[in-house]
């Protein structure tokens, strides 16, 4: 793996996600936790869902596709694009005038609790929204074209923009969710705004005519197995918040736990899959796999070294980022704690989250389907019977959550080894645990500290004391370890050799 190229990527995803972070800031102090903030985040929660889940899926599509043997020439490559994007730009269309007809319809189903004014008003939003999807997927295909030709940087700040005029939007004297919601379909549009110079001087372009080659047959039913399988986090997260909506503002509070969750994993996570995921695609199609098993084996290191310490971390100091981050105006101590729990439990739940982003792109390479496809419906219906035994309790509806992703995890960690062998060898297995050796003496480092300086430690800003000495002493340990040597020396991407 090119280590430049990721660190330039995770450096591209933290600027947005940071302006993302300020936005949700911005936004919980406006609007704090109320049924308006409810209906917001279900609502334009289904772009999250649907929307990007279908553009994640075209993008993957486009990526696989490109590295076939039958787009071996730059002008079939463009010729593929322009018509991929022109078909789906139409069917899109069709969708959006279909979801218009049924609007009541899913508002009842993301919404079960609403009544009177509070349906109008989330029927009103839903009309606002649904441009939206046209938006999202054409963004998302442009993405995954710059992504192969190795335009990493601007696909990974794509949402800087809407990030930026939803929190200017923010601080327009008594704005309301209505126009908080328009801005936010702009914002979307502006993914597309920001990339599309890159994409024309790549010589590509969205609509062309002439005939196009089929890189490969069974398009659309693979399109429906990577948009199934790229679902399962987005859609339980939503049946969580369905679950707890008569309560108000619990839908919010796992709103602000999962989406500060899925924020900052996905910035190393989403950065790892743009890097080596064209990089995999053209070695597995060339017979390389012996490569591609030593990349996945280096990549589950890297995971390792990135999730062990943020688990730690939000256990051990989570209270004290959420009240930093969330606490002020309407974002009361009482919903700091409930949301710091929340983000705790959710965050145990990031294997499955790598599995999801990372390695279900794996298994696709070889229409390794049943393994994600049924994995995630399983995840689903099994959800759905929880939170029916669960009693709308929030804390027991997210520890289900966690425990499900870890069920998905152990299915996707079987399944690759049917793809590229066994990649679980002894030298992955000392790595892994060296590296949870680290974790505990950052762990052990943490009860010094609590135990000797409490105030400190537990302090609104003074707890960034105790947290830096932890991380020194979780470098320190896999420094001596040897795994940070590993990392380091990262691999080239794109040479086998």
């Amino acid at each position: 793996m090119n280590a430049a190229a990721y660190i330039m990527v995770v450096l591209g995803i933290l600027l947005a996600k940071g302006i993302g972070f300020l936005r949700d800031i911005v936004f919980a102090s406006v609007f704090g936790a109320s049924v308006y903030t409810d209906m917001y985040f279900q609502i334009f929660g289904l772009v999250n869902l649907i929307f990007t889940g279908i553009g994640v899926a075209l993008s993957t599509l486009v990526i696989k596709n490109l590295n076939k043997t039958q787009c071996d020439t730059e002008e079939k490559k463009r010729s593929y694009v322009s018509h991929f994007i022109t078909k789906t730009t139409i069917i899109s269309l069709a969708a959006i005038f279909v979801m218009y007809l049924f609007s009541g319809v899913i508002v009842r189903l993301l919404l079960p609790g609403i009544e009177g004014e509070s349906y109008t008003l989330a029927l009103k939003m839903m009309y606002i929204m649904l441009p939206s999807f046209l938006f999202v997927i054409i963004a998302y295909i442009i993405s995954g074209v710059l992504q192969n030709c190795r335009v990493f940087f601007i696909s990974s700040i794509m949402s800087l923009p809407f990030n930026v005029v939803i929190i200017a939007s923010l601080f327009i004297k008594n704005v309301d969710i209505i126009t908080v919601g328009i801005v936010t379909t702009i914002g979307w549009f502006l993914h597309i705004a920001v990339q599309l110079p890159s994409f024309y001087k790549k010589g590509y372009r969205l609509f062309t005519g002439g005939k196009c080659e089929k890189p490969s047959s069974g398009g659309n039913r693979e399109l429906i197995w990577i948009f199934i399988s790229n679902m399962m986090f987005q859609v339980c997260f939503m049946i969580d918040k369905a679950f707890v909506s008569g309560d108000s503002g619990a839908a919010t509070t796992i709103n602000y736990a999962s989406n500060l969750f899925i924020t900052i994993a996905s910035v190393f996570v989403v950065a790892m899959s743009n890097v080596v995921f064209p990089s995999i695609s053209r070695n597995y199609e060339e017979g390389n796999t012996e490569y591609v098993r030593s990349l996945v084996k280096y990549i589950i290191v890297v995971m390792f070294v990135i999730f062990i310490p943020f688990i730690l971390t939000v256990s051990c100091f989570g209270n004290q980022l959420i009240a930093v981050l969330y606490e002020r105006g309407q974002f009361t101590p009482d919903l700091t704690k409930t949301t710091a729990v929340l983000f705790a439990v959710y965050t145990m739940g990031a294997l499955g989250y790598v599995c999801q982003e990372l390695f279900n792109k794996l298994l696709y390479l070889d229409a390794g389907y049943s393994y994600t496809v049924a994995g995630t419906m399983l995840v689903i219906a099994l959800k759905i019977v929880l939170n029916l035994l669960s009693g709308g309790k929030v804390f027991v509806v997210a520890v289900t959550t966690t425990l499900l992703f870890t069920l998905y995890a152990a299915l996707i960690a079987f399944g690759m080894k049917k793809v590229i062998g066994n990649y679980m060898d002894s030298d992955l297995g000392k790595n892994l645990l060296k590296i949870i050796i680290s974790g505990v003496c950052a762990l052990v480092g943490f009860i010094v500290c609590k135990t000797m300086f409490p105030t400190i430690t537990y302090g609104r800003f003074t707890f960034l004391l105790p947290l830096a000495l932890c991380a020194i002493v979780y470098i320190a340990a896999l420094a001596a370890s040897g795994v940070l040597k590993t990392v380091i020396k990262g691999r080239n991407a794109d040479n086998p050799q």
